[in-house]
């Protein structure tokens, strides 16, 4: 099971994980173990529920999630 941080760090540096992510994400970060208040944060993009899941008080996050059709 991966932490929040883990996971959108893997998302980052793992381009299949990504390409997964884009065409179902929330079947993806339910495989790696997030949970429901993760996924629902990502999911929202709520800002300050992400850093304080992140456990990220001191230092600025900064995530990118992407959703819909980019076109393809």
């Amino acid at each position: 099971m991966a932490t929040l941080n883990e996971f959108l760090k893997q998302l980052g540096e793992d381009a299949a994980l990504l390409e997964a992510y884009k065409k179902d994400p929330e079947a993806v970060m339910r495989a790696h173990g997030l949970s429901e208040d993760e996924i629902q944060a990502i999911l929202s993009g709520d800002k300050n529920e992400l850093r304080l899941l992140c456990g990220d008080e001191e230092h600025q996050t900064f995530v990118i999630i992407h959703h819909g059709n980019d076109g393809e």
